[in-house]
């Protein structure tokens, strides 16, 4: 395998029938190799030590390089999915926390500081990474669902559904007719226009819709909101859903914990995957024993919060005791 791979290259071994390049080292990608890797959903994958093709897993220096396939197909997996918030606004945090091992980070532009230009920034500094970005949007609005999409979010989520009506406004503004009522455009989601003929076939087959339960209103409609089947995971907002069940932050009340069970296994009598906000890595660990498909562990000021006390706390410990 040569040190670097090229467009033309790709295009070979595409045309010879071939989807998958197994190599014993990722070699350079010029920016044209990966945005063909893209285009034709190539993957290059590396063969580790004492592996058979067969075995070989994927290398992930990038999503582009290493063809790491669309969020809708890994949500369709085994593998459960592990992320955090992000309320920085500001591309150069994403791109390192995207570089932490995480396999997704969640842009919050409903709690943070932050509005489509800068959102769309901070999913371009993700690019470089092979971390997917979730974006979730400040409200229902045709405005935010479809522009969000638009800049390049792989999923979005939406906070404050209440209704089947609610999933339905959103079902309209997220899918292109005949699903819905998106219009097409020339935004960062097809290349700014160079990639929109490629919605011709299947226009809606790689949007990824994950809507938020938070509210007492949702949990008494959860049936008839399951029913829907457009969108792709239900996602658990614990903080919101205690407030609004009167044991706010109290989040071992089984008044709560019952609730989000019974959530976790009508979703799963549905088919439903299913997401969960937790505070710290225990609560994670909890709910991924439960069978959550999806947790996001607080945010990246959360974690540099929590890591900055425990330190300072050791320190001062260390400092003190005799």
């Amino acid at each position: 395998m040569p040190e670097y791979l090229t467009a033309r290259e790709i295009e070979q071994y595409y045309a010879s029938g071939k989807r998958t390049l197994i190599v014993d080292e990722m070699p350079i990608l010029t920016d044209e190799a990966r945005d063909t890797i893209r285009r034709l959903n190539f993957e290059v994958k590396v063969r580790f030590a004492g592996e058979t093709t067969e075995t070989s897993r994927i290398l992930q220096p990038s999503p582009v390089a290493c063809g790491r396939g669309s969020l809708k197909q890994r949500l369709q997996g085994e593998k459960r999915l592990v992320g955090t918030f992000i309320q920085i606004a500001h591309p150069v945090m994403t791109e390192f926390v995207g570089k932490l091992g995480f396999d997704f980070v969640l842009i919050d532009s409903e709690h943070a500081a932050m509005h489509i230009e800068t959102v769309q920034s901070l999913l371009q500094g993700l690019a470089a990474t092979p971390t997917y970005g979730i974006v979730r949007i400040p409200t229902i609005s045709y405005e935010y669902v479809a522009t969000y999409l638009d800049a390049g979010a792989d999923a979005i989520l939406v906070p404050q559904i209440r209704t089947v009506e609610d999933v339905l406004k959103v079902q309209n503004a997220a899918l292109y007719p005949p699903e819905g009522k998106r219009g097409i455009g020339p935004g960062r989601a097809t290349d700014f226009g160079l990639r929109i003929m490629e919605k011709k076939d299947s226009p809606n087959k790689e949007t990824v819709v994950i809507i938020q339960i938070e509210t007492r209103e949702a949990l008494e409609n959860l049936d008839a909101i399951l029913s829907v089947g457009f969108y792709d995971m239900v996602f658990i907002g614990p903080g919101d859903l205690s407030m609004n069940l009167g044991v706010f932050g109290d989040f071992a009340n089984p008044i709560l914990t019952g609730e989000i069970e019974r959530i976790i296994r009508k979703s799963q009598e549905r088919r439903k995957k299913i997401g969960i906000f937790a505070g710290n890595v225990d609560m994670a660990i909890e709910w991924l024993k439960k069978g959550v498909d999806l947790v996001t562990i607080n945010s990246e000021l959360g974690l540099l919060a929590q890591f900055v006390k425990q330190s300072l706390s050791r320190l001062e410990k260390s400092v003190t005791e005799p």
